[in-house]
């Protein structure tokens, strides 16, 4: 089966852009997207509306936050405070469009959230997942999309190859030096760990009929090769990588090579996810009110 493409923007140009070199099967958003690349003249309302009204035909992912909640203690907050917060904001993202896929953020409520939305028959992305067992968890809860990170995932392997632990990106300011370091020895070995993981998500989800698996978080074209390879049913891309590609049509076709699996179980919660999660909630809060 063909891979889906996603823009991974929110600027009506860069979609254009992108549709017409057939990254055009759906568009997706968060709150660092619509801060860099939206036009909130209009306010974020007024940015995701044009959005969806100008490609009403395909999925458009609008992203929840957690607003009210500190996220640097979001994973000891009552988790049903946090469904609640986040049900709000899916009611009114929600009355947008048909096309409107809400965002949720991997956390306990969020997928307490993503399983009453699935309830009343509204899609969701259950976004910021960085492990299998996250993005398999998340498929249990939500219809949809589950979305994993493929850079922050090799952030991760590149930390832990070089021999630290993951606590680095909460406790030290300049873990990504350290990521840097770790990249001309362990480069290939933490994408081979990446591509493993990700295979692992698209093959269980290949033969469900409620939950796919967008691959996020691309830095390099060469990437897109790299992730192709796994057969994630979707990968969303910048318009700056879209750029630098080539023979997209024949991206679309590449074949999975199978592979075995074998990994202990890891937590909901992940350093990388809250740190991501703390850098969406910086950037909603240059547009929401």
């Amino acid at each position: 089966m063909a891979i889906k493409l996603f823009a991974d923007t929110a600027n009506l140009e860069e979609i254009a852009y992108c549709f017409s070199r057939g990254v055009d099967d759906g568009i997706t958003t968060n709150p660092k997207i619509m801060e860099t690349t939206g036009d909130l003249s209009l306010g974020f309302e007024g940015a995701c509306k044009t959005i969806l009204q100008r490609y009403p035909n395909v999925p458009v992912s609008l992203e929840t936050d957690l607003r009210g909640i500190d996220v640097r203690y979001f994973s000891t907050v009552d988790p049903e405070k946090v469904r609640d917060v986040l049900l709000q904001q899916a009611e009114t993202l929600g009355r947008w469009g048909k096309n409107v896929i809400i965002k949720i953020p991997i956390c306990q409520g969020g997928l307490l959230a993503a399983e009453v939305l699935a309830n009343r028959g509204i899609r969701t992305n259950i976004t910021a997942c960085m492990t299998p067992e996250q993005a398999l968890e998340a498929s249990r809860y939500g219809v949809g999309y589950v979305s994993l990170f493929a850079n922050r995932m090799l952030d991760c392997n590149l930390l832990e190859l070089a021999g630290y632990s993951l606590t680095q990106i909460q406790r030290n300011p300049d873990w990504k030096k350290l990521v840097a370091q770790s990249r001309e020895k362990n480069l290939e070995e933490a994408w081979r760990k990446t591509i493993y993981d990700i295979s692992h998500v698209a093959q269980k989800l290949e033969n469900r009929t409620d939950s796919e698996l967008i691959v996020g978080s691309i830095r390099e074209p060469s990437d897109i090769h790299r992730i192709a390879q796994a057969e994630p049913q979707i990968i969303t891309i910048p318009t700056k990588i879209v750029k630098g590609l080539e023979n997209i049509n024949e991206l679309k076709q590449t074949k999975r090579f199978l592979i075995a699996y074998d990994r202990l179980s890891s937590p909901l919660h992940h350093p990388m996810t809250q740190y991501t999660l703390e850098e969406f909630e910086k950037a909603a809060d240059s547009y929401r009110k």
